[in-house]
């Protein structure tokens, strides 16, 4: 309890100073459940915000059905997410648009020494604004455990990312790319805790994030009677 009275001063602290330097704030809830040996779920909800935390920017709802190739290692994904978008047009005023998204993934991971590294590619069809877009995108991942020797129990750990998005068939053009640094906290084999920050880099605008995260893993479902 000690550990994660820790972990919730500093998310606060974090935000605290993000707040100072007008950052944006990302909200995310992950929940992964494993179907069989070969299937799994991977779902994701994030809530993103402008300055303050009633100032929605985007809300994010996106799900998949992953396919393992081999025993934790590779596996292929299909999915879906539907995103709704707030843009400032005014003091108090914003305009609204939707977007449903189609998307194909492969991950791929390896250990060195004690660090996880993951690949992540993903293909996706955008349908927004009655047209059809395509973008690429490729994720490097690492991470450390601080003082277990994987991620279990009451494991604290590091992680960074490096996000590379790239606008694919239309326009083969560079869209945006984000570099992310995390602290993170295992609870238990069902629950794990992050906050961090990231940096977001869109063409010729860059912005400033905290993230805040809470991953479920295999959620208990209740047995039939």
């Amino acid at each position: 309890m000690r550990k994660l009275v820790g972990w919730i001063a500093l998310c606060t602290s974090l935000y605290a100073q993000a707040q100072e330097k007008d950052f944006r704030t990302w909200g995310i809830l992950n929940v992964n459940q494993t179907l069989n040996e070969d299937w799994t779920f991977n779902s994701d909800i994030q809530y993103r915000m402008y300055e303050d935390w009633d100032q929605l920017n985007q809300l994010l709802v996106r799900g998949g059905i992953g396919y393992h190739m081999s025993p934790n290692n590779n596996t292929i994904l299909l999915g879906y997410a539907y995103v709704l978008t707030r843009v400032p047009v005014g003091e108090h005023q914003y305009s609204t648009f939707n977007e449903h998204r189609i998307y194909q993934q492969f991950n791929t991971k390896h250990l060195i020494s004690k660090v996880n590294v993951n690949h992540r590619f993903r293909l996706e069809e955008r349908l927004m604004n009655d047209d059809i877009f395509y973008r690429f995108r490729y994720q490097l991942n690492a991470t450390l455990p601080l003082n277990k020797p994987n991620l279990q129990k009451d494991a604290w750990f590091i992680k960074a990312s490096n996000e590379l998005f790239l606008n694919a068939i239309k326009t083969n053009e560079f869209d945006r790319n984000r570099l992310n640094f995390n602290l993170g906290y295992v609870l238990s084999p069902m629950l794990t805790l992050e906050a961090g920050y990231m940096k977001q880099h869109v063409k010729h605008l860059q912005t400033d994030h905290l993230m805040v995260g809470l991953t479920i893993n295999n959620p208990r479902t209740k047995k039939p009677s």
